[in-house]
């Protein structure tokens, strides 16, 4: 069974412990192990992970979720709102030993419903994410733009997916 709900504080270890196995799983042989391994050190700390939960949870609306699988927490999703109706997907992230599970597909669904009245939710994808694009692709997302973007040194183009939401 799984089970979607908003982030807590008793998450930030599993959140990292996802973003760790999830990022060399993903990122392997796309950015260098030095890139990764510095990335997740930064982006998910204990600082700033911390951060971003307690924003989160003194936010009116809700966008950092997680997935647990028979109570086992195996998943990560969190937006950001650019405007009224359109939300950028920051990232979401399931141990991939529950991949092709429908995980991923229940935080786009829940987004749908608790961001109301949501109009547009997009990502950004390395072009060589061919794992992430597929998911993208599937979901309903469509290929709407690319750019350049300077990475360490690294020039990687980035991909951006956008899924058109119609509330009926």
């Amino acid at each position: 069974m799984i089970t979607i709900r908003f982030v807590s504080r008793e998450d930030i270890p599993h959140v990292q412990s996802i973003a760790h196995e999830t990022w060399i799983y993903t990122y392997e042989g796309i950015y260098s192990k030095d890139f990764i391994h510095n990335f997740l050190s930064r982006a998910y700390s204990n600082e700033n992970l911390g951060r971003s939960v307690e924003r989160e949870l003194q936010s009116l609306r809700r966008k950092f979720l997680i997935a647990e699988f028979n109570n086992e927490v195996v998943g990560y999703a969190q937006t950001s709102q650019v405007n009224a109706e359109e939300y950028e997907l920051l990232r979401i992230y399931v141990r991939p030993e529950y991949h092709k599970m429908g995980i991923g597909k229940s935080f786009i669904q829940e987004y749908i419903q608790v961001l109301k009245p949501i109009k547009k939710l997009f990502a950004w994808v390395a072009k060589e994410n061919h794992k992430g694009r597929v998911f993208y692709e599937k979901s309903g997302f469509k290929e709407v733009e690319e750019m350049i973007e300077a990475i360490e040194g690294q020039s990687k183009t980035q991909i951006k997916y956008e899924l058109e939401i119609t509330n009926e």
